[in-house]
């Protein structure tokens, strides 16, 4: 099946869904509430969807459910996670977001501090693999360039000054400095605001070592997570742009990222069973997607986004 079918196949399976969804925002916001359930037992698959602004996000999340579940994954080993929408956003992508709702209503808030403490408890489980999935907004720094550094307190300084993905549904929408900053100084610990790569190394190596672990992550510059996930035992993956590059098809109207598409087509093409995702061949699956998001990005006249191939250190 080519990559194109695969995601068209995927999309035709949502494609009548949100007939009853709300047309206006506020109803739309109400009627598609946060998960609350308390995380399954047996969770092991986290499927995040981190920014705000464009249902491509959301999109992909659901997608990747849906083909884990083809794959013979049960609905209690996947948790998702969204951000709902601003109502600018709802505007412009309102018919994805509809025809998305009714897969969303289980998914819980995308906020830091909630998949933190969800991995947290999955690691002391002990599950059979780990795969994590974020396809959200990423910046080089938190810190805003017109801000000297040394005028902040140094906790400010270094929980904003590092590399993050936005996980919208968290405190300042997971990327407003002021926002976060208030929230640090009244108790809350950094590695509950920002989805930082010492925040995701330090929850991944809570898992056992011998726990084969998979981090995908979409964003811009998701490649400044490579050296923190360097020291996580057991881990291959892939981040959708370098550091010093932005991926693309983060805007409204597209179903999907660039990455994200191309991404889960080719997981579609490889994946046989769910089981034999950490086995896949993933240096291989890193060669053809490499080529496909390059080609994509040519025939757009855009800058490389040059993903990356995620490896960690070797398993005891």
């Amino acid at each position: 099946m080519s990559i194109l079918r695969a995601v068209t196949a995927i999309g035709l399976a949502l494609a009548l869904a949100g007939c009853g969804a709300p047309l206006a925002y506020t109803r739309f916001v109400a009627k598609v509430p946060y998960g609350a359930a308390p995380l399954p037992e047996r969770a092991h698959v986290f499927l995040v969807a981190g920014g705000s602004d464009v249902a491509n996000f959301a999109a992909e999340v659901v997608a990747q459910r849906e083909l884990l579940r083809t794959r013979g994954l049960q609905a209690d080993e996947i948790v998702c996670y969204w951000a709902k929408p601003t109502r600018e956003a709802f505007r412009r992508d309102r018919a994805q977001y509809r025809r998305l709702a009714a897969e969303l209503t289980d998914c819980y808030p995308a906020a830091t501090a909630v998949v933190r403490e969800h991995l947290a408890r999955a690691a002391a489980r002990r599950p059979p693999f780990l795969y994590v999935y974020v396809t959200t907004h990423g910046l080089s720094s938190l810190l805003p360039p017109d801000v000297p550094k040394d005028l902040l307190e140094a906790p400010d300084a270094a929980m904003l000054d590092q590399y993050a993905l936005q996980l919208a549904a968290g405190p300042g929408h997971g990327f407003h400095p002021v926002f976060l900053m208030t929230a640090r100084r009244a108790g809350a610990p950094a590695d509950d605001l920002v989805f930082s790569p010492g925040m995701l190394a330090r929850a991944l190596q809570a898992f056992p070592e011998s726990t084969p672990k998979v981090v995908v992550l979409q964003a811009c510059h998701a490649g400044g997570f490579a050296p923190a996930l360097a020291e996580v035992p057991g881990l291959v993956g892939l981040a959708a742009a370098r550091h010093d590059r932005t991926s693309f098809g983060c805007d409204p109207g597209p179903d999907m990222t660039t990455f994200g598409a191309i991404y889960i087509g080719l997981l579609a093409d490889r994946l046989p069973d769910a089981s034999a995702l950490p086995g896949l061949d993933w240096p291989a699956l890193y060669q053809q997607l490499q080529a496909q998001v390059a080609a994509a990005e040519a025939a757009q006249g855009a800058t490389p986004s040059l993903p990356v191939l995620l490896e960690g250190a070797p398993a005891q």
